[in-house]
């Protein structure tokens, strides 16, 4: 378990079994867990927790939300497309916000995943997979309406930091990401719906690490 401050903590990703990070907030009332991944560390960890315990999913791929069926928890927030996977949660249609305002939950617009969700909390936004672009290994590309509304999302927000699951860096500066996501908005061509990003990645799909 990783920390972050003194009441953020999380379980980093993990490749073996894919599994995305799994974040712990806690606050006075509750405990706020940002998606539930694939692992028996994440299963047992939450199982563990006492007292109030509100889980967020950030999108439908089985790497965040594979744990679902096997945690125990008070609430469960997802999108309309990731309760067709689910078949439970509230759904979060517009922001939606709790613990005198400390949490907030919202849609973001997303080219990897329909349906992406962020927790917001203190100088932290948990953005799960929401930044990433649409991948099939060969064609990694952006959709250019979505990239443009998630760069404005990004804006929006007042705090200083942005959390990406399965990054080495989970942790990242929000103004670095917007700045790296208008500089792929640049590539935009007039004709074309998509910017590709396929110079990022390696042959298999794995990014290609830049020293």
């Amino acid at each position: 378990m990783n920390k972050i401050t003194e009441n953020i903590f999380y379980i980093p990703a993990s490749t073996n079994p894919l599994s995305s990070d799994v974040v712990f907030i806690k606050t006075e009332n509750s405990t706020w867990i940002f998606d539930v991944g694939t692992s028996v560390e994440s299963m047992n960890e939450i199982n563990e927790i006492k007292g109030t315990k509100n889980i967020v999913l950030s999108h439908f791929h089985l790497d965040h939300i594979a744990n679902i069926h096997k945690v125990n928890f008070d609430n469960l927030f997802v999108s309309a497309n990731t309760k067709r996977y689910t078949s439970k949660g509230t759904i979060v249609k517009s922001k939606i916000v709790f613990e005198n305002e400390q949490i907030e939950i919202l849609e973001v617009p997303s080219s990897h995943a329909k349906g992406c969700l962020c927790l917001v909390f203190a100088d932290y936004a948990f953005m799960g997979d929401s930044t990433y672009c649409k991948e099939v290994i060969g064609n990694h590309t952006y959709n250019v309406q979505l990239l443009k509304a998630e760069i404005d999302f990004l804006e929006s927000l007042n705090c200083k930091y942005v959390c990406l699951s399965h990054d080495i860096h989970f942790v990242q500066s929000r103004e670095k990401l917007i700045e790296l996501h208008k500089s792929i908005y640049e590539r935009r061509k007039a004709t074309e719906p998509t910017i590709s990003v396929e110079d990022f990645f390696n042959p298999d799909g794995s990014v290609k690490i830049i020293a």
